[in-house]
């Protein structure tokens, strides 16, 4: 029986080392790719200039860093036995549960708030810092790749683009809100002639694709939350294993002494 355990545990310290190690690994290439983007791209897709940790690079270090730190003591706390390390790893999981499981129901609760206040920081991004200064680049460069990419223009429709800081008292709108059979002229955003703009709105779009996707979205969250539980309760087991096996050998060290004395 005893035998039986040791080897069961043994397994379940493998594969648990074994995963995190992997895990530990992909989080260091997700950090690269986020350092990457910063240096290359220089906040690309940063719609929310008031949210700079809101972008891309910015959202895909944080992510990668978690991933990292918290696979990095998986890994190790597995490999050296070492309860303190397994422990820091559950409490770093179940906190990152518990603070999904909190903006999940942030989320839900005030949806509509939510909604409003992204809505008016993309209008104010549009308005004010579109194609104004080097340091927004990241703005114009999002905003054309979204409008070209989803077929739409402006947040609500294209007169969002009108009078804006980048060209005050015109009705004019970027090159990517031209449709595909106009975009050869290099100044159809600047005619003034709405036939040759895309007519709908990119929050819209950007709500029916995720709309399109949320069956996506709800085998990701499963997954990711089986994950985070496996890794909780594998945490456990095998703290509660090193803790037990620490105490006895000192039990046995203890009692060996006294049997000499």
């Amino acid at each position: 029986m005893k035998k039986s355990r040791r080897m069961c545990f043994a397994c379940v310290r493998t594969i648990f080392g074994l995963l995190n190690g992997l895990i530990w690994i992909v989080g260091g290439g997700v950090i690269g790719v986020a350092i990457w983007l910063r240096i290359s791209y220089n906040g690309y897709l940063s719609l929310l200039p008031q949210h700079e940790l809101l972008s891309l690079d910015s959202v895909v270090l944080m992510g990668g860093t978690v991933l990292f730190v918290a696979a990095f003591f998986g890994c190790s706390g597995a490999w050296f036995k070492s309860s303190c390390l397994l422990i820091s790893y559950f409490i770093l999981v179940a906190l990152l549960c518990g603070a999904e499981l909190v903006c999940g129901i942030l989320g839900f609760t005030y949806s509509e708030t939510f909604s409003v206040s992204l809505q008016q920081e993309l209008l104010t991004g549009i308005q004010t810092q579109y194609n104004t200064t080097e340091h927004y680049a990241g703005i114009t460069l999002a905003w054309d790749h979204v409008q070209h990419q989803l077929s739409c223009c402006g947040v609500h429709h294209y007169e969002d683009w009108f009078n804006i800081s980048a060209w005050p008292g015109y009705s004019r709108v970027p090159h990517s809100c031209c449709i595909p059979s106009f975009q050869y002229m290099d100044d159809c955003g600047q005619l003034e002639e709405v036939s040759m703009w895309f007519p709908s709105g990119c929050y819209q779009k950007v709500q029916i694709w995720f709309k399109e996707r949320l069956y996506l979205v709800g085998i990701i969250g499963f997954f990711i939350a089986f994950i985070q539980l496996l890794g909780l309760v594998t945490s456990m087991i095998l703290f509660c294993g090193t803790r037990r096996r620490a105490g006895f050998k000192t039990y046995k060290a203890v009692k060996s002494q006294s049997a000499v004395l």
